[in-house]
């Protein structure tokens, strides 16, 4: 049985196992008798032993002002082994949840944070910089969005949308800086067209942005996250929703 090639196949690096093999075979054992035994150098033996002692395969132990050092039992490894499989087979719903081997699975990618929100913006822009003619769909409430995001995120935001030449639809709620915002963005954009929600409710909370096949729904609360779902049946049922709530929406 080749022990360097198994333990190669449990995590093990080449010169991991020979240092691991040669403490089995010393017993307690300084780094220079190690270093010897394994065929390697000493400073080289002494970072394989601190990454050895790190899983729990080595330890140290102090001998008349000498360090010494000597295997674990060789169970452990099937203890380690057990840990890690239950790590896994905890992973394995999440895992399984966004494993998408299946082309008419929705692709969904969550992010938290402010920087999540720029890099979702990022994305947006970037498609429709290489498709003008693509029309963005925007939904949701402004005025949570601009008390939550940071404020060189929403520079951005508004940089990005000055520079885009898109055609944009967006419904929002019927508040002061809603319609603020829409005088701005007109100037920006004359391919911007905002509608307001009448009496039906009101959008609390979210932002939502529609392209292409894709749509991303921002969370605009103290713990600010965004959700990234990329399928053709998904954003074309959105696509038909939005078109129903835009025509019941009152003009600006």
């Amino acid at each position: 049985m080749d022990l360097h090639q198994n333990l190669a196949k449990i995590g093990l690096t080449d010169k991991q196992s020979a240092v691991y093999l040669a403490s089995l075979q010393l017993g307690v054992a300084p780094v220079s008798e190690i270093a010897r035994y394994a065929g390697l150098k000493r400073p080289t033996v002494y970072l394989l032993l601190d990454d050895l002692e790190k899983i729990g395969l080595v330890s140290k132990t102090k001998k008349e002002r000498r360090t010494l050092f000597k295997a674990e039992e060789p169970k452990r490894l099937l203890t380690d082994l057990a840990m890690k499989r239950e790590l896994v087979e905890g992973m394995l719903p999440s895992l399984e949840a966004i494993y998408n081997v299946n082309p008419e699975k929705p692709a969904i990618k969550i992010g938290e944070g402010v920087a999540s929100v720029k890099n979702a913006y990022i994305n947006i822009f970037t498609y429709l910089a290489t498709h003008p003619q693509e029309e963005l769909l925007i939904f949701g409430s402004l005025k949570d969005a601009a008390e939550h995001f940071e404020a060189q995120v929403l520079d951005f935001f508004y940089r990005s949308m000055a520079k885009s030449r898109n055609p944009v639809r967006e419904i929002g709620n019927d508040d002061h800086e809603t319609r603020k915002y829409y005088r701005a963005s007109a100037r920006l954009n004359p391919r911007h067209d905002i509608r307001l929600i009448r009496n039906e409710g009101r959008f609390f909370q979210t932002d939502n942005m529609l392209y292409g096949n894709t749509l991303v729904i921002f969370s605009v609360k103290e713990q600010i996250f965004c959700i990234t779902i990329e399928s053709p049946n998904i954003a074309e049922t959105y696509r038909t929703l939005f078109n129903l709530a835009w025509k019941s929406g009152k003009s600006i």
